[in-house]
């Protein structure tokens, strides 16, 4: 298999990715790494040179400057020599066993696409649904790997090349949804590799396609991406979820996210180039598969109404959740039971029609039939707890069962989970160190990722601090100086008074 890899002038990270490269469980002489020089202007060249002379599966290609990773992959994928290509940028890291396990999961289902877990250090993990279970063979649209649509992933050159899938070249944005775009539209057979962390985000200032953002351009790019399974005579229920999940993801984009704190010509641009995003890539057919929030958003883009897209903004903007640690005991198992309680608050209020539906009151909204304000099934509580690996970044689920009680403005939520350390990662052990325990929560289409909050006197004394031996490691949960639950956890026999 072949890793490709655009570089231009790398700095920060690029030697902990090499060094993820060659730290590979996969033999050396089964892959092989393609680096693409795009027109560097350091002495990336002459480390590249050294590198290639140091490993015998290394290749080095250098082009004019593009400013771009299009052109550099696209270079890249036409001289590799493996069956399988895998996409990485030059400041992030493969895990140990990313190329072993992808590739043994393509080989066991002749997959086309193998999607491996992504995690990220310090921010929330990319695309959580998908990262629950592994999945062989994934139904595209059920499975929901529309989810995900950078290119960090396991691709077969064959497929690639096959259908003519490309990178966009020059200064294009959102050039991996354009090529995600394209390898669904060829109706690809997916897996999903959810058991182990392949992939490692990491933010660093900068990048090789850095340039300012205009809203309009932006979201005319964002239309095309979103169209393209249309465009190419792609199965239309996957271009529909498609759609459905790459609206999801632009509303976490600045121009909205973010878009009550800007000046007001700001506001009134980034509305306007909003809107005719809307209208150009969001059918109005699929508003019932929204959430009430992004509905609300939706609605008011397509009627250019600003007084009710800020109203549902404010909506968004001041919804909170407020957790708190009920319990944690030791079980005779020797797992550790966590409950906890979340207090999630809307502004408005729930409302019952004359038909027995819900419906919720949005201020600043008209609650004629104007906007759809139902109360769906995408719109109900959800949550579990999952552990996370502070330094790393790897996330776990944990079995969790959830209880909700409605209230007028939201709903209180009750969440009961076993943390079971010795087989918490799919089965393996959790990896030494610190692993903070997170709640993963959503209504209404707002969602919230935070650590689970602990008052002082909530741990008691037979738990917190206490190292208990479990399995194959040794376990230690604790308030943290911030208030949050956490578990240390420690090898046994890395301890000289461990037992065995």
């Amino acid at each position: 298999m072949s890793v490709v890899v655009p570089l231009h002038n790398p700095s920060v990270g690029f030697d902990d990715l090499c060094a993820s490269l060659w730290a590979q469980s996969l033999p050396d002489d089964q892959y092989e790494v393609v680096f693409v020089d795009d027109g560097s202007t350091d002495d990336t060249p002459d480390r590249l040179a050294r590198i290639a002379r140091e490993h015998r599966n290394v290749q080095v290609h250098q082009i004019p400057a593009s400013g771009w990773p299009g052109r550099p992959r696209n270079v890249g994928v036409r001289h590799a020599r493996g069956r399988y290509v895998f996409f990485s940028d030059q400041d992030d890291e493969l895990f140990p066993e990313a190329l072993e396990r992808t590739c043994a999961m393509a080989e066991r289902n002749d997959s086309d696409v193998v999607m491996g877990k992504v995690v990220q250090s310090g921010a929330n993990t990319p695309y959580w649904p998908l990262w629950r279970r592994d999945v062989e063979v994934a139904d595209l649209v059920r499975d929901g790997v529309t989810l995900s649509r950078t290119v960090h992933k396991l691709f077969r050159r064959s497929f690639l090349l096959d259908h003519a899938i490309r990178f966009p070249e020059g200064p294009v944005r959102l050039e991996d949804y354009h090529v995600m775009g394209q390898v669904f539209a060829a109706s690809p057979r997916v897996s999903v590799l959810a058991s182990y962390p392949c992939y490692r985000w990491i933010k660093h200032r900068g990048n090789n396609s850095s340039r300012p953002t205009v809203p309009a351009e932006y979201w005319g790019y964002f239309a095309e991406a979103m169209n393209l399974v249309d465009t190419l005579g792609g199965p239309p229920d996957v271009s529909d979820a498609l759609k459905i999940a790459a609206t999801g993801q632009a509303f976490t984009r600045p121009f909205i996210a973010s878009w009550l704190k800007h000046s007001p010509e700001r506001q009134a641009e980034e509305l306007a180039a909003t809107a005719q995003w809307v209208d150009d890539a969001v059918p109005a057919r699929l508003d019932d598969r929204q959430p009430l929030v992004r509905r609300g958003q939706l609605q008011a883009l397509r009627r250019r109404d600003e007084q009710a897209y800020r109203a549902v903004q404010e909506l968004r903007t001041r919804a909170h959740a407020k957790d708190a640690l009920v319990s944690a005991s030791w079980t005779s198992a020797g797992t550790l039971r966590v409950e906890a309680t979340v207090r999630m608050v809307f502004p408005g209020r729930r409302v019952v029609d004359p038909l027995g539906g819900e419906r919720w009151s949005v201020p600043g909204l008209p609650d004629d039939g104007t906007f759809d304000l139902r109360v769906l099934d995408v719109d109900r509580p959800t949550g579990e707890v999952t552990v996370r690996d502070r330094e790393v970044g790897t996330e776990w689920p944990v079995d969790t069962r959830i209880d909700v009680a409605p209230e007028r403005g939201g709903a209180v939520v009750r969440l009961v989970a076993e943390v079971d350390p010795p087989h918490a990662a799919f089965g393996r052990p959790l990896d030494p160190g610190i692993w903070d325990v997170r709640l993963q929560l959503a209504m209404l289409g707002r969602s919230f990722s935070r650590r689970l909050s602990v008052p002082d006197d909530t741990l008691a004394t037979d738990v917190a601090g206490t190292v208990r031996p479990v399995g194959t490691v040794e376990v230690t949960p604790y308030r943290t100086a911030a208030g949050t639950l956490a578990v240390r956890v420690r090898g046994r026999e890395a301890r000289p008074d461990a037992d065995g």
